[in-house]
């Protein structure tokens, strides 16, 4: 995995590796057997940027025209469907006992109020516990693989209530956070 992370779909994957109760395959080949058997080839194939030939040749074990990017990629696939139960399950038992999703993140962010919207210049450096709400509205999203959009709104919506606003009144609290500009993004649970 890259170490600078800019997907928050990739980012939540990679921290629901620490509730795994075993481990995926290492090899590429390996990786799409698994992936394969799962899903068909023409299915799988647009994903991951090649045809479905090519997915069944690399399966079989015949991986010399594997480039990096594509192993990336079956890589992502792995992550984001491996153990789909075990991942659930411990987002539940972690939204219902008011769990610590954290989250560390590097961005922009700007603001919508009743006078109009402001891009906030200043690379913000966050490390912040995510409301439980918007862990549950985050998990949720992830589950039904929304789009980057989607999970961007809502983690930027539980970073507005848990840094920017937390010192104001509910009444106080009528801005909206959008997160422009995404550096970094790391989550711990």
């Amino acid at each position: 995995m890259p170490p600078t992370n800019t997907s928050l779909a990739n980012a939540l994957d990679l921290a629901d590796e620490r509730h795994w109760t075993r481990r995926p395959p290492a090899r590429p080949a390996a990786r799409l057997r698994h992936l394969l058997h799962a899903q068909a080839a023409h299915l799988l194939a647009p994903s991951l940027f090649a045809y479905p030939q090519a997915l069944t040749r690399w399966a079989d074990g015949d991986t010399s025209d594997l480039t990096p990017a594509h192993a990336t990629l079956i890589e992502h696939e792995i992550y984001r469907t491996w153990q789909p139960e075990v991942r659930r399950r411990a987002h539940q038992q972690i939204v219902e006992h008011d769990g610590c999703v954290t989250v560390q993140l590097h961005a922009r962010f700007s603001f919508t109020t009743a006078s109009g919207e402001f891009h906030d210049p200043r690379l913000y450096r966050l490390t912040e516990d995510l409301p439980t709400l918007h862990a549950r509205l985050l998990f949720d999203a992830r589950h039904r693989n929304a789009d980057e959009a989607d999970l961007r709104r809502i983690l930027a919506d539980g970073i507005g209530e848990a840094y920017f606003f937390r010192a104001l009144p509910p009444d106080q609290q009528q801005a909206a956070v959008t997160l422009t500009d995404l550096h970094h993004v790391h989550f711990h649970y």
